[in-house]
């Protein structure tokens, strides 16, 4: 182990670690609730307007969190070697999946000439021609493609964590728990 090897991870990557992690929820939960609305309803927008607000802040959480990873070197990998390199390849492709759902997002609501508005405080102005059959391309990769690989990813990362808490016993899972 190198001297400069972390064996935690710093209380900036874990606070953004599980604010994302939050903040993921919360994007879920508001394009879900915006279902209990008729079309038309201003409840159906706000709910929509606050689903794309959160994936923005999600997008913009995730590049500062690879800026601040690339800055800050990750805790001594722990659990045999197989395990390391699925974990690596999982991470990767979240930090991909996570990135590319806000901007899969933006980009359908742009391709479609929909107004994205951010937390009612600013309409972002319209950057693309409008294109309606990318959009719903697009449309069809964010919910039916990448929704679900965020899923399974999210369901392996979790039970990797799990793994070496209750198999491994090791301190994976305790050295990323917020405060431990």
């Amino acid at each position: 182990m190198n001297a400069q090897t972390p064996t935690r991870w710093n209380p900036i990557s874990k606070g953004l670690h599980w604010l994302i992690a939050l903040l993921l929820v919360a994007v879920w939960g508001a394009i879900e609730l915006h279902e209990f609305y008729a079309k038309g309803d201003p409840m159906r927008e706000w709910w929509k307007m606050l689903h794309f607000s959160l994936g923005l802040t999600v997008l913009l959480l995730m590049v500062l969190r690879l800026y601040w990873r690339t800055t800050h070197p990750r805790p001594v990998p722990l659990g045999a070697i197989w395990q390391q390199r699925l974990s690596s390849l999982v991470h990767g492709l979240i930090y991909l999946v996570v990135i590319g759902m806000p901007l899969g997002g933006f980009s359908v609501r742009q391709f479609a000439g929909k107004p994205i508005e951010v937390y009612g405080l600013f309409t972002v102005p319209q950057l693309t021609p409008v294109n309606h059959d990318l959009a719903e391309a697009i449309e069809f990769l964010h919910t039916e493609v990448f929704w679900y690989l965020l899923l399974g990813l999210v369901g392996l990362h979790v039970a990797g964590a799990l793994w070496h808490q209750f198999v491994d016993r090791d301190s994976t899972l305790k050295r990323m728990l917020p405060g431990g």
